[in-house]
């Protein structure tokens, strides 16, 4: 009687365990890089929407003692104490323009610690307090089809 093939695998014999580890590599390392580069490629995309100005910080700063400004070619953002927490003024963009002011609060670490959006009140946006264990302000000021960020160590 003659013995009939699997039709898998004429002529290349039972897969081994290597080979089945081989293939299951090639096919994650297929998917990561598939879903890397649309990462990437929505990533460019939202960047080319919305472009973000960094604005540089006063060397010596610290917003919780004495008044502290970040600065870019075209505006500036002070932040100062206040009796309630901090205080946040802007040059430089119409405060008709600004869609959202936003103030995260970080630790030393780098995890969040707090987050707060900023309602004007008359010429200024007050902070209402600092979260305890922040060691850095970051402010986010959107509008005008683009983003203003400032960080300032507290």
């Amino acid at each position: 009687m003659a013995r009939r093939a699997s039709p898998v695998y004429v002529g290349y014999g039972p897969m081994t365990r290597l080979g089945k580890y081989w293939i299951f590599f090639v096919i994650v390392a297929v998917g990561l890089t598939l879903s890397w580069t649309q990462i990437g490629r929505k990533t460019q995309r939202l960047f080319e929407n919305e472009p973000i100005i960094f604005l540089t910080t006063e060397l010596s700063c610290h917003v919780t003692e004495a008044p502290c400004a970040a600065l870019a070619a075209d505006r500036a953002v002070v932040v100062g104490p206040a009796p309630t927490g901090l205080l946040v003024r802007q040059t430089g963009l119409s405060p008709e323009k600004i869609a959202r002011m936003e103030a995260v609060f970080f630790s030393a670490d780098g995890d969040e610690t707090g987050r707060q959006l900023l309602a004007r009140s008359a010429a200024a946006w007050p902070v209402a307090a600092v979260p305890t264990g922040s060691t850095l302000l970051r402010l986010r000021i959107v509008g005008d089809r683009q983003a203003t960020v400032a960080e300032y160590p507290l």
